[in-house]
């Protein structure tokens, strides 16, 4: 299975949210480790080494899941931010938050011990059993998910240690950061702004390829203002089960988020020019 990760899309992003900072919440890596048995073919794959996670500028947050499972039934479309996205940041960064439903399902016969450290030696030591000191770390586990915490620095290294000999399996490491919003003046080039004008908060989010997205919370009656480093920005509207359509943003106007009676959902539309 192949590793993802995902660098900061927007490169750089302005927001002023009438006086108060607002926070983005990124998915920066899903890997996967793969334990299969050493041959002269898959020697090289066999070799359980440490993943590397680089946090974006601005983090203030971590979060990560670690998910055991059954060689070939990996479960590889659920993603921790896809469930991470609707949540208040203010609500994922309280101290007695639960975690639990973000949680996947395990179905190995094993379990792991996960290390993360700030290098890759002290991270490869502790997969080869040698005594180490990580920042964060979790003794046993076959499903894990929550804030990883201890761990200072731009670049980190998760290390999955099985627990027991001859185990084979897969193991899903999955990171998402929720960093500060950094302004690049030199870059910075396509502004806009968003209005919400309903009487609640909306989780909404934005790309600069339609790929991977970056979701931000705008509360009621706030107003978010943009500055890009992108050519080109789209924007959709997050919901429990789905996102709407997606809306390309232009340059230099304003936009604002309302209830379209016709279509019974969160709408996005351009607000004119006064003249």
């Amino acid at each position: 299975m192949k590793k993802i990760f995902f660098t900061s899309l927007l490169c750089s992003v302005l927001v002023h949210l009438q006086a108060s900072a607002q926070k983005m919440l990124q998915e920066v890596i899903i890997d996967y480790v793969n334990l299969v048995p050493p041959n002269v073919v898959n020697k090289v794959l066999a070799k359980n080494t440490p993943v590397k996670v680089s946090l974006l500028k601005g983090t203030t947050t971590s979060f990560y899941r670690i998910s055991v499972f059954q060689p070939e039934k990996v479960n590889t479309s659920s993603r921790l931010y896809e469930t991470l996205r609707l949540v208040n940041p203010d609500t994922l960064t309280k101290s007695d938050y639960s975690f639990d439903k973000h949680s996947l399902a395990s179905n190995a016969n094993f379990k792991v011990a996960v290390g993360v450290f700030t290098d890759a030696k002290s991270a490869q030591q502790f997969i080869d059993g040698k005594e180490t000191s990580p920042c964060f770390k979790i003794d046993s586990t076959q499903s894990s998910v929550g804030k990883l915490e201890g761990c200072r620095g731009d670049e980190v290294y998760i290390a999955v240690k099985p627990l027991g000999k001859r185990k084979l399996g897969s193991i899903k490491v999955e990171v998402v950061s929720l960093a500060d919003v950094i302004e690049d003046p030199v870059n910075d080039r396509f502004p806009f702004s968003l209005q919400n004008e309903l009487n609640g908060e909306v989780a909404y989010e934005v790309s600069g390829d339609r790929l991977n997205w970056q979701a931000f919370f705008l509360p009621s009656k706030k107003r978010a203002e943009f500055k890009l480093a992108d050519t080109q920005v789209y924007m959709r509207v997050s919901t429990l089960d789905k996102v709407t359509e997606e809306y390309k943003i232009d340059s230099g106007k304003k936009y604002r988020l309302f209830w379209n009676k016709d279509k019974n959902r969160v709408d996005v539309s351009e607000i004119p020019v006064s003249k």
